[in-house]
């Protein structure tokens, strides 16, 4: 048994390294929406085939043969046609729904980290701060103890626990208390540490007049790459306060979180987290409904859910509890199907709003009416915390299988402990992983972001400190629009000529547009829009780029006798309209290379 911490100790546990339990859970279901939502994203379309097979930009062996980023490795590289890599993201995906089901949450929490890094790493051209959020949120929660509430394994660990299926047994709900309610770790330092110093280096960066003057907001609206439906609707009717508004409502926001994650006055801590994620919420709900930065924004309003208190949390019960259903359920404690049912309902009715009676048959008493059968199931889920979201479920037959799945399971021993031997050095690993961790961030924050004042900065370290930050893709150079927004934009346009003399953008199916901004935004989700402002840059890939072109008729099913006969690949760039105006004009249209600058 350990012994409570004192003093100095206490002060530090209390304030930096204790989280509650009921936090992480939330926190992991909200990361493992995330993933999935991410994974589809990155699925859509034609994405799967253009970034993860060899049939598109990057194959496999030439990626091998070159690595594009130090520490380079992905476990998708050892898959190659798109049919084994439509096999290989079925295990990503069941990782993933796992992960947020929470069913051995502990080797997810590592599945899920491999598998992202894997995928994310797989194009590795395209990654951008949102993925290395994402990266950061799985490494620093790998040490934490996200399956104790909310979770599957806990829900069987408590069934386990607690066998007994009686309207007694259910009512006294013996197993409140089971799960630990706090807990302590340096992982959850070093998160809420990462977190903050996302936004201070952001803000320290942001010196730019664009900045200064409030019109950052403006150019940004101009990015046609990024821009939403919702931004060309607003720049075309933006009132002249909306940009200064919005730029230092910015600054003051991400000055003002590094503060707010941090503070150690426990007296104003729950207000100061508090308005921090309300601040999180706001300025990244904004930036979603204005660009599409993949997973960015989500991935900075997931981590924020970390700093949700115990306090918080109370204020929530009390809120659904003012508005609980009373209801009286009725099952037969001789249908197992009904027990189960009854068993499950308890554990997750956190309010108590249920009443379990012995009855001759399945039915619910709500608001003084009788239900029974489906409606029944239907109006007594409705009656849990939260009901409305999930009362579908008993309608489409997920509980019967959730039932048939965890027939019997439910009733085996509890999970053991771990052995005193594997659970000190589990205890040695959550804090030497986190601290090794911990010192490599604090170094490559030092190194790589130039607002570090010279005195201060580092220029060499131990390698041991590069290799995690390499090998665990988590860079540290934070710098959004900064220090001024980019007041360019541009689109790579493919001017093809196929066998019957016609023109077509091999990227759009359409004829190639040489005024894109005409017709903006362009609707590119992150990684093509990341693609088209970086290729002219990447020389070493355009032989690649030009087979991954070459090959648009067998890959998007043209007729047979319909085939490419040349083209030519431009970078069209325009000058952003300053404020007061909509009008955009070419800033420089370069041409890249040709079909037949290398032999076919």
């Amino acid at each position: 048994m350990s012994t409570p911490p004192s003093g100095w100790s206490r002060f530090i546990v209390e304030r930096w390294l204790s989280v509650d339990t009921r936090t992480l859970g939330l926190f992991r279901i909200a990361c493992g929406l995330l993933l999935l939502l991410n994974l589809y994203d990155r699925t859509g379309g034609g994405n799967l085939v253009s970034f993860y097979s060899n049939e598109g930009i990057l194959p496999n062996h030439y990626a091998l043969f070159l690595p594009p980023a130090p520490g380079f490795w992905s476990l998708l590289l050892g898959f190659s046609s798109p049919w084994e890599v439509r096999v290989a993201f079925v295990a990503v995906w069941a990782v993933f729904i796992l992960y947020t089901l929470g069913l051995g949450t502990r080797w997810m929490q590592l599945l899920a980290l491999v598998m992202y890094e894997s995928v994310n790493n797989r194009f590795i051209l395209i990654q951008h701060g949102g993925n290395v959020v994402v990266n950061i949120m799985l490494v620093w929660s790998l040490f934490l103890p996200l399956g104790e509430r909310f979770s599957l394994d806990a829900l069987l660990q408590s069934l386990r626990r607690h066998p007994g299926g009686t309207p007694d047994a259910l009512n006294a709900r013996a197993w409140e208390g089971d799960s630990p309610r706090t807990a302590v770790g340096l992982a959850y330092f070093g998160l809420c540490f990462n977190f903050a110093a996302i936004y201070f280096f952001n803000a320290l960066h942001k010196i730019g007049l664009s900045w200064l003057e409030g019109s950052t907001i403006h150019w940004v609206l101009w990015q046609n790459r990024m821009a939403t439906a919702f931004a060309a609707l607003v720049r075309m009717h933006e009132p002249f306060w909306l940009s200064p508004a919005l730029s230092w409502g910015t600054l003051v926001m991400e000055w003002s979180l590094p503060v707010l994650i941090l503070i150690p006055a426990l007296k104003v801590r729950v207000k100061a987290r508090g308005l921090a994620v309300a601040f999180v919420w706001v300025l990244h709900g904004g930036i979603a409904l204005l660009c599409t930065l993949g997973p960015f924004s989500y991935s900075m309003m997931v981590t924020s859910l970390v700093l949700l208190q115990p306090e918080h949390w109370a204020h929530a019960a009390a809120w659904l509890a003012a508005r609980k259903l009373p209801t009286v359920v009725r099952y037969r404690a001789d249908v197992p199907a009904q027990v189960f049912w009854a068993r499950v309902a308890s554990r997750v009715d956190l309010l108590r709003a249920l009443t379990f009676e012995a009855g001759p048959r399945f039915e619910v008493v709500q608001a003084g009416k009788t239900l029974a059968g489906g409606d029944a199931l239907h109006a007594a889920t409705r009656a849990l915390p939260l009901g409305p979201l999930y009362a579908w479920a008993p309608r489409v037959g997920l509980l019967r299988a959730l039932h048939r799945a965890f027939e019997g399971t439910d009733l085996r021993a509890p999970r053991p402990p771990l052995a005193p031997a594997i659970a000190r050095l589990w205890s040695a690993v959550k804090v030497a992983a986190p601290a090794a961790v911990l010192v490599a961030v604090i170094s490559q924050l030092m190194m790589e972001n130039w607002g570090v004042h010279p005195a201060i900065k580092l220029r060499t370290r131990p390698a041991f400190m590069t290799a995690i930050i390499e090998y665990l893709t988590i860079p540290q150079g934070w710098s959004m629009f900064a220090p001024e927004p980019p007041k360019e934009d541009g689109r790579l346009v493919i001017d093809a000529t196929l066998s019957d003399g016609s023109h077509v953008d091999l990227l759009s199916g359409q004829p190639p547009d040489f005024e894109p901004w005409l017709h903006a935004p362009w609707g590119f989700d992150q990684h093509w829009g990341e693609l088209h402002i970086r290729m002219r840059n990447w020389k070493q890939h355009w032989r690649n780029f030009r087979d991954y072109l070459v090959r648009t008729p067998q890959r998007d099913g043209w007729r047979a006798d319909l085939g490419i006969r040349d083209f030519e690949v431009f970078y069209v760039s325009s000058d952003c309209p300053p404020r007061g105006s909509t009008q955009t004009s070419l800033k420089e249209k370069t041409r890249l290379f040709g079909m037949h600058d290398w032999p076919l």
